[in-house]
């Protein structure tokens, strides 16, 4: 139920040949999922938040395989996000777009983040918004980069702000209890 129809297979093969246990987590503000190393003897640890839809659970499972396959190879002598993190995270995304299982939006969205990806998938603003589009309806909820400028607004994170003007995938914005300026980003809801 967590990742879609055609890839079931592939990340039940993944699961298996990696001895990773899957933790579905509950929603987690600060990432979308996790990989810690394996103790002695003990099975590899994945995490990924249970609210994600199945094409946004999917990339970040992925995402932190890609770890994973990363500190197998290397172990702790590259970047976490390094270019050799980055490789294995591409490997791992070629089977989902040959089995055609994403649809059009979302296939290229990933497919533009992919070469070459960054740490995160909430990183690459198109790619995080196509996600998004696939998750379910919330009344009353609309993105930063959706409300007008010099109009007050409550984000997620229960601040009230004035949007001030767009830097590339910010805005800059005046909280009004502080008076303090923030970067916020545009996918941020409100």
């Amino acid at each position: 139920q967590f990742v879609p129809e055609g890839a079931v297979e592939y990340t039940a093969d993944l699961l298996v040949t990696h001895r990773i246990q899957l933790k579905i987590s509950k929603p987690r503000q600060s990432k979308f999922g996790d990989y810690r190393l394996a103790g002695p003897g003990q099975p590899h640890f994945i995490s990924v938040n249970r609210d994600l839809n199945p094409y946004h659970f999917l990339i970040t499972f992925l995402h932190e395989v890609a770890h994973l396959e990363n500190y197998l190879q290397y172990g702790r002598s590259v970047r976490p996000h390094g270019d050799e993190w980055k490789k294995h995270f591409q490997y791992l995304g070629y089977p989902i777009f040959e089995k055609h299982i994403l649809p059009q939006d979302v296939h290229q969205s990933l497919f533009r983040y992919l070469a070459p990806p960054k740490a995160s998938s909430c990183s690459d603003p198109l790619l995080i918004k196509t996600l998004k589009k696939y998750d379910p309806k919330k009344e009353g909820i609309m993105h930063v980069d959706e409300v007008p400028f010099g109009i007050p607004f409550i984000a997620s994170d229960g601040r009230t702000y004035i949007k001030n003007k767009k830097l590339r995938s910010r805005y800059q914005c005046t909280n009004l209890e502080t008076g303090l300026i923030y970067f916020v980003p545009g996918l941020m809801e409100c």
